[in-house]
This record gives C-alpha cells, sequence and structure tokens, in this order.
C-alpha cells in the first residue's frame, strides 16, 4: 500500500464529518473558507483529520439552530425551511398560534420566526402567547423575527418592543 492510500484510510471524508458532527455540506465548505477547517487536499479530494474533528465539536460556536416559522401560507413555510436547511439549521413549521404553541411544549428552539398577518390570531399575539408560554414554563426568552409584507405595521411591531 503506498503512502498515499494509507494517508487517505487514516483521514475523514466530507460525509464522514457530516456524519459524525451532524452538519451540511455547506456548513463544512463555510469553516474550510473561514479558516475554522483544515482539509486535507488528497488529489481535488478533501479529507480531515479525526483530531481536528474532535476539537471542533468541542469549540462554542452554533453550528445549526432550531427554527420554528410561524406562516398561515403553506408555500412561505416550506419556502422558509428549505432555504434554511441547507445552511445546517432545522426548521420546525406551524400555520397558527395554536400549532406554535403545542411544538413550543414539545420542542426547543433558538429562534421564532412568525408572520404578521395571520387569520384568527396574528404575529403579534402568536408571539405574546409563545412569551407567556414560555414564562410559565420556566423557559428562557428567544430571539423573535416578525415578518411581514406591510409597511402599516411598524407600530404594532414596536409595541411588542421586536423592531
Amino acid at each position: 500500500m503506498d503512502s498515499q492510500q494509507e494517508l487517505k484510510d487514516k483521514l475523514l471524508s466530507i460525509k464522514d464529518v457530516m456524519a459524525l458532527i451532524n452538519v451540511s455540506r455547506r456548513t463544512i465548505y463555510n469553516w474550510i473558507d473561514k479558516g475554522i477547517l483544515a482539509p486535507v487536499r488528497i488529489g481535488s479530494i478533501y479529507r480531515f483529520h479525526p483530531e481536528n474533528i474532535e476539537a471542533l465539536t468541542q469549540k462554542d460556536f452554533p453550528r445549526s439552530g432550531r427554527i420554528l416559522s410561524i406562516d398561515d401560507d403553506l408555500l412561505v413555510r416550506e419556502s422558509i425551511k428549505n432555504v434554511l436547511k441547507p445552511f445546517g439549521f432545522q426548521v420546525s413549521v406551524a400555520s397558527s398560534c395554536e400549532e406554535a404553541l403545542g411544538l413550543i411544549t414539545q420542542e426547543s428552539f433558538d429562534l421564532v420566526l412568525v408572520d404578521m398577518r395571520m387569520p384568527g390570531i396574528n404575529g403579534i399575539e402568536t408571539l405574546k402567547a409563545i412569551r407567556g408560554l414560555r414564562a410559565r414554563l420556566g423557559m428562557k426568552p428567544i430571539p423573535e423575527i416578525v415578518l411581514t409584507a406591510y409597511v402599516d405595521q411598524r407600530e404594532e411591531v414596536e409595541e411588542l418592543g421586536v423592531a
């Protein structure tokens, strides 16, 4: 066995790294570009030393996040999910305040995205309900982003303290 093949057998592939630390291929390339992860190139293939991956798992920075997207429009919910998933985010979706509250009690989230205008309970009231539920459950507040295509609702958003 030649030395290049021996080296290749000792190193991890991109697929190995993806499986070991549960990140996307895009995240790995992003880390390479930023100098966070140093690959070994064998021909045109990237390989990684196992000890570098182990050290990476011990760094204190987010590799992925859990996002709750609340929107009454199915196309918008799925679009948000499809845009964020390749970056390593795990996106759960809800179509209403009630559905979102159910998910909040079952899963932990790092961010909430909510549409301003929804039938029934709107985005502002949904955020108030989420904040109240999290407070009752002794959970810390999480970042929130209000999405709207209407500029006339700025005062309502500012009143909530999320602008």
